[in-house]
């Protein structure tokens, strides 16, 4: 019988592709959904555990316990896919804090949980993989509260790894950049509501970034790949960075001196979808 893997957030995107390959590659998968149905092309596996729980229910967490308990036996989890997460744009000024607060909830305090949930079922030898983002790395306009948030969730992932690494627990970061999935798609037309502010100029080409982002994204396979690596590995990378210009998005993240990573990214909201910052 395989080893047994919680992924949170399987609906759709990123968490579905991955539910799909770990089943393909003999992995017990409990999923958790918003609401039944929807990870109905998962649930013809065997192999694929539905639970129902939204990762904002600070209570439901006992459900999820509950469930993996009963999938584990007296077995230990092997591993945690921190996967569920929302984006919303909007300049920080002008983000309504309702949304801000649901975000770093949903993409951090969410996340913490979960993690301190389902850490007691776990042993020598298990594995976390939180799916960051570039976005964790370089600071880009008006996907404030996201960059934010996974800023806070690559700090995250580097505590909870020195502080298990002594109980032969892992804990790893995935960095997808730009990928075919509908996470930023949803976004789209979201940001007419601040045309009328001053950032308005700035934002009217923000659907054009979106739709250039999202045709030059990279296959979810690419996440897959990555998290399989980080899975199977006896000593994986602490974070896997994925993009389409990897090395050239280490530069302009890492080492470019701030002035200049503020023009490149001036020059990219000017020109809209005739530049991009990387």
């Amino acid at each position: 019988m395989g080893k047994t893997i919680v992924i949170t957030g399987v609906s759709s995107g990123i968490g579905a592709g991955l539910s799909q390959h770990l089943l393909s590659k003999g992995y017990r998968v409990i999923g958790t959904v918003r609401k039944a149905g929807d990870a109905a092309a998962l649930n013809a596996s065997p192999d694929f555990t539905e639970v129902i729980f939204d990762v904002n229910e600070r209570h439901g967490i006992q459900h999820l316990i509950q469930a993996v308990k009963s999938v584990c036996g007296e077995t230990s989890l092997f591993a945690l896919i921190n996967n569920a997460g929302i984006a919303i744009a909007g300049p920080m000024e002008c983000l309504p804090d309702e949304e801000f607060e649901r975000l770093i909830d949903t993409n951090v305090l969410a996340v913490r949980r979960i993690t301190n949930g389902l850490l007691p079922l776990m042993g020598q030898g298990s594995r976390i993989v939180n799916i960051s983002s570039v976005s964790g790395l370089f600071n880009s306009p008006f996907t404030g509260a996201y960059c934010i948030s996974k800023h806070a969730l690559e700090s995250m992932t580097d505590v909870y790894r020195r502080e298990l690494m002594s109980f032969g627990i892992d804990v790893i970061a995935i960095e997808p950049g730009p990928i075919k999935t509908p996470i930023w798609g949803k976004s789209r037309g979201t940001l007419d509501r601040f045309f009328d502010t001053r950032y308005g100029t700035m934002l009217r080409n923000a659907d054009k970034i979106i739709d250039n982002a999202e045709k030059s994204g990279l296959p979810v396979e690419r996440v897959c790949a990555a998290v399989e690596h980080a899975l199977e590995r006896s000593k994986p990378s602490s974070r896997y960075l994925i993009h389409p210009k990897k090395w050239l998005f280490r530069f302009v993240s890492g080492w470019l001196p701030d002035r200049w990573a503020d023009l490149l990214v001036a020059r990219t909201m000017k020109g809209g979808n005739r530049h991009r910052a990387v």
